[in-house]
This record gives C-alpha cells, sequence and structure tokens, in this order.
C-alpha cells in the first residue's frame, strides 16, 4: 500500500510566538439524507486548537467563571462594603485548547463542543492528521481522506459549563472523502492564512445526530473542506462557497464547478472560481489589481423569518463576477470561537447551509461585456462573522 502524502499547509501549522497567540481550523462540510424523513441537512465538523501552548495539559476557557471570592470577601459582601465590589471582578485569560465542533446548519441548527488539552493530541507522522482520545476512548480522527469522531454534551453539563458555549446533544460520525477541487496558492499573510483545499469535495459514509442517521452519498453531498490559522479571524469575516451549480444557459448540472469567496482580507475578499475546469481567481495576496463590491443586509419582510442577502461584485480588466445569495434565518445558526488574544473577546459567525443565489460571470470584450455563464446556486455555505468583547 503506498501511503499518501498529505500537504504540507493541511498539516498543524503554528510556529513561533503563534503557538502561544494564534489559531489554527480545519473545516468539513457536507449535505446527508436522513434515513428517517428522507430530509436532506447541511453538517459540519471543526478541528479549532488556540494558543496550544499557553496551558498544553489543561484546557483554559476563558469563558469560565474565575470569580473565587475568599471568607473575609463573602464577609464583607453581606456587610454591603464597598470592598464586595471586588467580587465581581473576575480575571480574564486567554484560552488553550483543541475544541471540535460539529452539528448542523440547516433546519434545527446545533453545534456541539468538546474540548482536549493539547498534549493529548497525536499528530500523526504520514497517516493522518490529527488524532485525539476523550475519557472514554472514543477518537475523534482527521486524515487527508477521512474522518471520523463522536462529540456529546448533556443538558447538565452545559448547566454546569456555561463556558462550552454551544448546545447539548450528540453528533458522530465516520466519512470518507475525496478532493475534488482545490485552489493554489493560498491566501497567506503574517497575521492570516486560509487554504481552499477542498473547494469541490465528495463526501460518503453517515453521520448520526441526536440518534438519526443520516446517509453521505457523494453524489449529493457537494462537500466542502477549508482551513484557516495566523493570530487571528479575519473581521469582519464574510464566506460564500458552493459546489451545487445548475447552468441558466445549458440546463445542465455544472459537475465539474464550485466557488469560495473569504475575507475581509484588508478591504479585499479572495474570490476562487471554478467552472468547468476554467479558473477565474481574484487574490487579495497576489499583488494584482482588481475591485471587489460586497454587502451583507437584511430584506423587508412582514414575516417573522428574516431573509438575508450576501451580494459580492468583483473585476479586473478581463472578468467580471456577481454573486447573490440568499438566506432565511431560520436556517442560521451563530457558532462561537474564542478568539487568542482572550479577555473573552468571541468570534460570532452567523451560518447557513442552505444558501440560493445566482452567480454570473462575464468577459470584457473591447467596451462590452459578453457573458460567459449564468448559474442558479443551492447549498451554499454563506457566512458573516465579528467579533464580541465583554461589557
Amino acid at each position: 500500500m503506498v501511503m499518501k502524502k498529505i500537504n504540507r499547509n493541511e498539516r498543524f501549522m503554528l510556529r513561533g510566538s503563534l503557538r502561544k497567540n494564534g489559531f489554527d481550523r480545519w473545516r468539513l462540510v457536507t449535505n446527508a439524507i436522513s434515513c428517517v424523513t428522507g430530509e436532506e441537512k447541511t453538517f459540519f465538523i471543526e478541528f479549532y486548537i488556540v494558543n496550544p501552548l499557553l496551558s498544553p495539559d489543561e484546557c483554559v476557557m476563558g469563558f469560565k467563571n474565575r470569580c473565587e471570592p475568599s471568607p473575609e470577601e463573602l464577609q464583607y459582601a453581606l456587610a454591603g462594603t464597598e470592598s464586595a465590589e471586588n467580587i465581581a471582578q473576575e480575571k480574564y485569560v486567554s484560552p488553550s485548547f483543541l475544541m471540535i465542533k460539529a452539528g448542523c446548519l440547516s433546519g434545527r441548527c446545533v453545534q456541539i463542543n468538546s474540548y482536549f488539552p493539547f498534549s493529548s493530541i497525536d499528530f500523526g507522522s504520514g497517516e493522518y492528521i490529527l488524532s485525539v482520545k476523550d475519557l472514554s476512548e472514543r477518537v475523534c480522527m482527521l486524515s487527508d481522506d477521512c474522518s471520523c469522531g463522536e462529540v456529546s454534551v448533556t443538558e447538565q453539563e452545559l448547566v454546569r459549563k456555561p463556558e462550552l458555549l454551544g448546545n447539548a446533544g450528540s453528533m458522530s460520525w465516520n466519512l470518507k472523502f475525496n478532493k475534488v477541487i482545490s485552489f493554489r496558492p493560498d491566501y497567506r499573510t503574517s497575521d492570516i492564512c486560509w487554504s481552499v483545499n477542498g473547494g469541490r469535495t465528495d463526501f460518503s459514509g453517515t453521520i448520526v445526530l441526536n440518534e438519526e442517521e443520516f446517509i453521505v452519498n457523494p453524489r449529493k453531498s457537494f462537500g466542502f473542506c477549508d482551513k484557516n490559522w495566523g493570530r487571528d479571524f479575519a473581521v469582519p469575516y464574510f464566506h460564500l462557497s458552493s459546489s451545487n451549480l445548475l447552468s441558466r444557459i445549458s440546463g445542465k448540472n455544472l459537475l465539474s464547478s464550485c466557488f469560495a469567496l473569504q475575507g475581509i482580507f484588508g478591504s479585499k475578499i479572495d474570490a476562487l472560481i471554478s467552472i468547468e475546469d476554467h479558473n477565474y481567481e481574484f487574490r487579495a495576496a497576489s499583488g494584482k489589481k482588481y475591485s471587489v463590491e460586497y454587502d451583507f443586509t437584511e430584506l423587508p419582510s412582514d414575516s417573522a423569518d428574516r431573509k438575508l442577502h450576501w451580494s459580492v461584485s468583483v473585476h479586473n480588466t478581463k472578468y467580471v463576477v456577481d454573486i447573490d445569495i440568499f438566506c432565511f434565518s431560520s436556517s442560521l445558526l451563530v457558532r462561537d470561537f474564542e478568539c487568542p488574544e482572550g479577555g473573552r473577546s468571541l468570534m460570532k459567525i452567523l451560518s447557513g447551509g442552505k444558501g440560493t443565489g445566482e452567480i454570473r460571470i462575464y468577459k470584457y470584450v473591447k467596451k462590452n461585456l459578453e457573458l460567459l455563464e449564468h448559474a442558479e446556486i443551492f447549498d451554499c455555505l454563506c457566512e458573516f462573522g465579528n467579533k464580541e468583547y465583554p461589557l
């Protein structure tokens, strides 16, 4: 058996000072169909390492309550003295842990988080990227072409430990995947890197969410894999990606197509588009000039289920790409990540897996625009996020 070489940027990438002030995040996204109802849902699995060398042997969560009043302070509080104010003063710390976050981004959205100390991680020398065991000896593993694992949190645990920041429930998965379309090179700066190693990824296997089994069909998975690492998240955070495209020109499914957009990098968005083996790439770190306009807005509605709109237009001297995505608020989830800087700063990312919309690609012909492709978009991963700081 010939061992497949794993790309370097898909491995653990924190070096030097980033090990005490940085993060590394792997993400898998796929669709799956319920064995009970036949409903299709979008699932995600993320491996998030933050500040690993600050506390390698013990998980440190910045949102854990660290008010520990002494007996004297309790007496002051009972007496109502000014010194009682000291009790309310908490110690802010920087987080340090591996968090495995898994859940659903459609229907009844959910995120379930499990935490592990950095020292418990086994970074595979060649056969896998990382593996970790919990106290029950259950293994969570990620490699270049497969992943398996389980996360679970009870209601009682959430009451005792609100710093877990997620929902109660359980999810297990056993997945294989083939990354069909990747984009190179990565976006890289000294502060943030983004790698789209699976802009179109075919998944197969099973997912069990709260005892309901889902089957992953590679032809209908419309999967996505990417990776971020660096000192902090892009702020504001903007992301769109999909590989489920239907051409309005030919009427055919675009089976060798996908796109992924992310930012904000400076004032730019990286826009990576592949349509039937033709690539249209706008890269913020390339030095090549292009213009970008983007927006994230809520549309007027009389319904309680609000409709949100992501819009992007990018163009250079050769091409223009316009993308519009819509998603209902009922199909969105706010995913939470503790930021490397600590101080209870929280990255909150509004996320949905069932965005729909359109993409138009034009080519400049002298002073006119020629329409190259106009396609409908389904199962779009649509996200917008920002930081939240304690009051």
